[in-house]
């Protein structure tokens, strides 16, 4: 048997690639679909089933285009009108060479929801492995947030969890679609090992063995969603526009093709760090650092509009285009060859904003009167805020900025300074000028004061 964990940077997705004899099977694949490829040719077998454990939100699905590359077929759940693919029931058995393979309705996260276990049936007709989906984590269980009575998804999910996932035995290997970092759980662990009875004893979300209160947690979670996941729903139900084995080659501009496509109204994304965005950037530029691509640009960037880049000094055009291809950006145009030197050398316009360390901040908020909007999420707001905050999640900022003052101070502040960035830049574009970001953010705060 061969088994890998397939992980995608920032979505923090886990898609599963496992064979047996000459035969090979592919669980939630990412858009990016040269991987799989690339393992069943060194693996010398055949791709021949591709599952989806559900509907995916955050990224797109990438099993259309590899069942183009492979023919293998395309299984999900029985509870959701797909497009394309065949639909699995509750029981039904797949092989894989020797392993033996059982489908599991598990609803929660979202209505047709499936759990593969996987048995090997040369040994034992008794699982070792189970791929849950977002059902459950590894310190956490799915969001139950997505679709229909928050009651009846959580409901469903408990149902799955105790009666279904659980019962396989304390032995199984958990294999989840996701790991730490996800928007898909608010609390996932930031490791990739783990059992089902390791998960019942420490889980802390395992730990609420009555129904209701169970349910009554989950209503009490807080969740964001971007406003690229209903797109991502849709696609990944419907079928998603053409994809190609590998992402699209990104095109390096001079400064006048790259003039020529701000003219054209291509959004400007700056993937520098907060530090050296504020210090000279493009007017009317976003600034989304590179490696927070895949949780934050589908908040900021509207996905409809063209889109060209400055990228850091020795960044690979290839893996940014290869993080943009997984979350929908198609009408990538290309980025200016040579960076923001380019832009700065031809003495072309620039802007700036500052930046603020602690005490600056506490000078700041006493000299000037400076407010801090503090832009993480609702679930690291309940953990503590500095006194007096505007509380504006970043995903929300830009539709907020009405109830802001032009004229006032402002500290933009996050946990570390990134996201903090990321909202200058949205006030810088929307002609605020009296900006800082801290650098430090909330975690220097709370150090500082302890």
């Amino acid at each position: 048997m061969i088994f890998e964990r397939i992980t995608s940077e920032g979505l923090s997705h886990h898609s599963y690639f496992i064979a047996d004899e000459d035969e090979a099977m592919v669980i939630d694949p990412k858009r990016d679909i040269d991987t799989y490829l690339n393992l069943a040719a060194k693996c010398n077998c055949k791709i021949t089933k591709i599952v989806e454990t559900h509907r995916n939100e955050d990224y797109v699905i990438g099993s259309v285009a590899l069942k183009e590359y492979s023919e293998a077929e395309i299984l999900h759940g029985s509870k959701l009108d797909f497009k394309y693919g065949m639909q699995v029931e509750d029981g039904a058995s797949l092989q894989i060479g020797k392993l033996g393979l059982k489908i599991i309705e598990t609803p929660g996260h979202t209505p047709e929801s499936i759990t593969i276990s996987v048995a090997d049936k040369n040994f034992s007709e008794s699982p070792f492995m189970a791929f849950v989906g977002d059902s459950l984590f590894i310190g956490d269980t799915g969001r139950t947030d997505l679709w229909g009575n928050s009651d009846e998804a959580a409901s469903a999910l408990y149902e799955s969890l105790y009666n279904k996932i659980l019962p396989l035995g304390d032995h199984v290997i958990l294999c989840a679609a996701h790991g730490g970092g996800s928007v898909c759980g608010g609390a996932i662990a930031d490791r990739n090992q783990s059992t089902l009875g390791f998960e019942r004893l420490f889980n802390p979300k395992l730990q609420k063995t009555d129904k209701s209160e169970f349910v009554k947690m989950k209503n009490n979670e807080r969740h964001v969603q971007a406003p690229y996941f209903k797109l991502m729903e849709e696609w990944n139900q419907y079928g998603n526009p053409p994809t190609h084995r590998v992402p699209p080659f990104i095109t390096p501009l001079n400064l006048e093709e790259f003039r020529e496509k701000i003219k054209n109204d291509a959004e400007i994304v700056d993937l520098r760090t907060p530090q050296a965005f504020a210090s000279a950037h493009i007017p009317n530029s976003y600034n989304i650092w590179q490696a927070g691509i895949p949780a934050y640009f589908g908040w900021i960037v509207p996905l409809e509009k063209p889109v060209i880049l400055v990228l850091p000094e020795q960044s690979n055009p290839q893996n940014v285009s290869r993080l943009l291809y997984r979350i929908g950006y198609d009408n990538v145009c290309g980025y200016i060859k040579g960076g923001f030197e380019t832009w700065q050398n031809k003495g072309m316009e620039i802007e700036e904003f500052e930046t603020a360390d602690t005490d600056k901040v506490i000078d700041l908020r006493k000299s000037r009167n400076a407010e801090i909007i503090d832009v993480r999420k609702p679930d690291e707001w309940e953990k503590g805020s500095i006194e007096g905050a505007h509380k504006i999640f970043l995903g929300d900022l830009e539709s907020q900025l009405e109830n802001l003052d032009k004229n006032a101070h402002y500290i933009t502040m996050c946990a570390v300074g990134h996201r903090g960035g990321v909202a200058a830049s949205i006030l810088a574009r929307a002609g605020f000028r009296n900006i800082y970001n801290y650098l430090g953010g909330y975690k220097a705060w709370s150090k500082h004061h302890s």
